[in-house]
């Protein structure tokens, strides 16, 4: 197992399944994901840019969540959006309208707006988060009617929606530091960018 060390996470190549170490503080300044990629440190939902034109994304699961089962099954990930408690209309949150967005340039054929998405996990300690890999929406399994559904829930005796979403983990086995600088200056297609996501936005 690979293992980036809290203090060159913001210098450091991504590995498919590595440690990003958490820093010792016992608060969210430990957070690491957030020195690695030019987003927030909290939430499951987070990006660069704004929801309606994200330059990137990350998706954050504990994995362990009964409510909302988030789950990888080969190179299949379920996730589900942010709208998780009632009071709100589902695309009143900045995570789901960002996944009404991404879903809507999948299917319109303008898959050269999807921004690139980071998946990470929960590590066994602290602050530690495990990279999981490179995420792009929908499926080969899915039809356009599957891969973004509209769910209902009650929670309090109120019923409310959220989104559950179907992305596929990309056969990448390294992100350089090179290419998230790029994707930052607004270079998401660069030389530096893996040849299987060019594949896919191309294809």
């Amino acid at each position: 197992m690979n293992i980036i060390d809290f203090n060159k996470l913001n210098k450091s190549d991504l590995i498919k399944d590595c440690i990003c170490k958490g820093g010792d503080a016992n608060n969210l300044s430990s957070e690491p994901i957030s020195k690695i990629l030019p987003v927030g440190n909290q939430s499951g939902i987070r990006f660069a840019g704004t929801s309606e034109q994200p330059s990137l994304v990350v998706l954050y699961s504990t994995f362990s969540d009964i409510d909302w089962p988030d789950l990888i099954n080969g190179d299949l990930v379920t996730y589900y959006g942010d709208n998780k408690e009632p009071g709100r209309e589902i695309h009143e949150t900045l995570g789901n309208r960002l996944f009404r967005g991404i879903f809507n340039n999948l299917h319109l054929n303008r898959k050269n707006e999807v921004p690139p998405i980071f998946l990470f996990s929960k590590g066994s300690t602290g602050f530690d988060r495990i990279f999981k890999g490179l995420l792009v929406p929908g499926s080969t399994n899915h039809l356009e009617t599957e891969d973004l559904i509209a769910i209902w829930k009650t929670q309090n005796n109120q019923r409310f929606q959220n989104y559950k979403a179907i992305f596929t983990l990309l056969p990448v086995q390294i992100i350089t530091r090179k290419w998230i600088n790029d994707i930052v200056s607004g270079n998401k297609m660069s030389q530096n960018s893996p040849k299987e996501w060019r594949i896919w936005i191309t294809k």
